[in-house]
C-alpha cells in the first residue's frame, strides 16, 4: 500500500472516530463538531476537508485553552486557600512538561500522519488536559 494511500485511511479514520466520539461529549467536542458543520454548510463544500479541519480544531483549541486557564487559576485559589502551596507548583511544573510533549508528539503526528494533524492533535491533547485538570480541581 502506497504512502499517500495509508494517509489518506488513517486520516479518514481519525476525522470518523472524532464524530462518532464528539456524540459523548457535551461541551468543546461539540464546538468542533458545530464549526465542521457551519463551516460545510456556509462555504457549500460536499465535505470535510484539511482546511475545514485545521479551521475548526484551531477554533476549538482556544476554548480548551481558555478552559484550562480558568481551572489552573481555581487550582491556584484552592492550594492558597489550603494552603498548600506545593500541590499548584507541582501542577505548574507538570503544565510545562505536558506542553512540551504536546508540542512534540503533535509535530510527530503531522509529520507521519498528515498536515491535519498539526491542528487536530492539539486540539485533542488540550481537551484530555482539561479533564485532567478538572479532576484534579474537584469539578
Amino acid at each position: 500500500m502506497n504512502k499517500a494511500c495509508m494517509i489518506t485511511i488513517i486520516l479518514s479514520t481519525v476525522i470518523y472516530s472524532t464524530f462518532a466520539y464528539a456524540g459523548d461529549q457535551n461541551t468543546s467536542d461539540d464546538a468542533y463538531s458545530r464549526c465542521v458543520d457551519q463551516t460545510i454548510e456556509k462555504w457549500e463544500l460536499g465535505g470535510i476537508n484539511n482546511a475545514v479541519v485545521e479551521s475548526c480544531s484551531n477554533q476549538t483549541k482556544v476554548i480548551y485553552e481558555k478552559q484550562i486557564v480558568k481551572l489552573l487559576d481555581q487550582i491556584k485559589q484552592q492550594s492558597a486557600k489550603y494552603q498548600q502551596p506545593e500541590r499548584y507548583k507541582d501542577i505548574m511544573k507538570s503544565q510545562q512538561l505536558w506542553k512540551s510533549y504536546v508540542d512534540q508528539e503533535c509535530s510527530n503526528a503531522g509529520a507521519y500522519i498528515g498536515s491535519p494533524m498539526y491542528g487536530f492533535c492539539p486540539m485533542t491533547e488540550y481537551g484530555k488536559r482539561v479533564e485532567q485538570l478538572q479532576e484534579y480541581a474537584g469539578n
